[in-house]
């Protein structure tokens, strides 16, 4: 007796929910999933940033990738 299985093909992709805690933390306050997010338009955030480059802690072109979520 031999039992088959329904394909469902290979043009789907997976979804893995991502909890908004795990997005946003203290040393990544700049998500990478949604470039419509609220925190890359948070003015304090961006303040403290550019004291950073202030500082020369941070280039302008790694605050503006930081600011989009394009750090690791």
């Amino acid at each position: 007796m031999q039992t088959t299985i329904k394909s469902y093909g290979d043009n789907f992709a997976f979804v893995i929910p991502v909890e908004d805690e795990l997005l946003h933390t203290p040393e990544t306050p700049f998500c990478f999933v949604d470039p419509q997010c609220p925190c890359h338009e948070d003015h304090t955030l961006i303040a403290e940033v550019s004291e950073f480059v202030a500082q020369g802690l941070m280039t302008p072109a790694e605050a503006t990738d930081f600011v989009a979520g394009k750090t690791v």
